[in-house]
């Protein structure tokens, strides 16, 4: 500890009015190059005692000129420096001198109670200047102390008990009592605001991660970096979005023209398993349809089919009713016994002709 002084008087601009801390308290070699320090014995009001710190904050906003040979070629206003700084170099901190206020002549609750009274009273001092990043997209910002004078408070007796580096501190503005040197921390300052601000980064990394985990390519395990969502097709523009147990990009183009491939050759093969068969009894075409039709087959037609698509649909359309074959007339019959007649439809006939009798059907 360098020293100790007591009563002494700051002149504030204007040269009539004072400031006259109860006691300065210089302790560079622990961080701390000057303290104020306001003794409260309980006989002013709190809003008088809070009425002091607006002047120890006129008394550090005074300026002088700084006579620095290197700053010699600056402009005036460039040449001037806070008093105190020139004063009690050394300041690390944001901010002014800290004053500590000790309050005593009264039980603890009614002590406390003061504490809280005066930081109440006093908060345009301490608090600091609000600020926060709009780009960072979130309600939490910092405070700026450029402009403030940080307060501290005890009691005279905890000060006797512990010594005033013990942690007996409570900072305006910060929970808790903490030692000297963590009580002249600035409580939510801008190095605060970036560790909460990179934590959240780092959550929202985490999640994007494992989002982008989830969405690793079946086909190839690619790993995007970041959600895709495309549109391709001209008629109609499929929309497409990457989605967990889904498929990349070149994976989904390239199953998608596999399974075109696939469709074509297997529209080709019944193409051609159905020019083999029998053909569309009401048209007499394709049993699979016209091709390039919307009700063309993709398949081979199954045995008993006797009309291509088309006319089904037609038929349905017209209310037709089922497709009844002709009966074998009794000439096709005994020919029948002679040769296998060359007939596509003759097996259906006759089984249309035991199913259906031809007295009253509509063919």
């Amino acid at each position: 500890m360098r020293s100790w002084a007591t009563e002494v008087e700051f002149l504030l601009p204007g040269g009539k009015r004072k400031v006259r801390p109860d006691g300065v308290w210089q302790a560079p070699e622990i961080g701390v190059p000057v303290l104020m320090v306001e003794v409260d014995r309980s006989t002013m009001t709190p809003a008088d005692v809070a009425a002091k710190f607006p002047r120890y904050r006129e008394l550090f906003r005074t300026r002088v000129r700084d006579n620095d040979p290197a700053l010699a070629d600056r402009e005036s206003a460039d040449r001037t420096v806070h008093w105190w700084r020139r004063t009690w170099p050394g300041h690390t901190r944001a901010g002014y001198p800290p004053v500590a206020l000790v309050v005593t002549d009264a039980g603890p609750v009614a002590l406390a109670n003061r504490q809280e009274a005066v930081g109440e009273l006093s908060a345009e001092c301490w608090r600091g200047r609000w600020c926060r990043e709009v780009r960072d997209y979130n309600d939490d910002g910092w405070r700026e102390y450029d402009d403030a004078v940080p307060i501290i408070a005890t009691t005279l007796e905890l000060l006797a008990e512990h010594g005033p580096l013990g942690p007996i501190w409570w900072r305006f503005g910060r929970p808790g009592r903490h030692s000297l040197i963590e009580a002249l921390e600035n409580p939510n300052n801008r190095a605060a605001y970036d560790l909460r601000q990179a934590a959240r980064e780092d959550e929202e990394h985490k999640a994007h991660q494992e989002l982008m985990d989830s969405l690793a390519c079946i086909d190839c395990g690619d790993v995007p970096e970041e959600e895709s969502t495309w549109e391709y097709g001209r008629q109609g523009q499929v929309e497409w979005t990457r989605r967990p147990g889904g498929r990349c990009w070149p994976c989904h183009q390239d199953r998608e023209e596999r399974l075109e491939r696939e469709a074509e050759e297997q529209l080709e093969a019944a193409r051609t398993a159905n020019a083999l068969l029998r053909p569309c009894w009401t048209c007499r075409g394709s049993i699979g349809g016209k091709e390039g039709s919307k009700l063309e087959l993709r398949e081979k037609a199954s045995p008993d089919r006797l009309e291509c698509p088309q006319c089904e649909q037609d038929r349905a359309i017209k209310d037709l009713g089922a497709l009844l074959l002709p009966a074998p007339t009794k000439r096709e019959q005994v020919a029948a016994l002679v040769s296998a007649p060359d007939d596509p439809w003759w097996e259906e006939r006759v089984l249309h002709a035991k199913l259906y009798p031809v007295r009253g059907r509509r063919v």
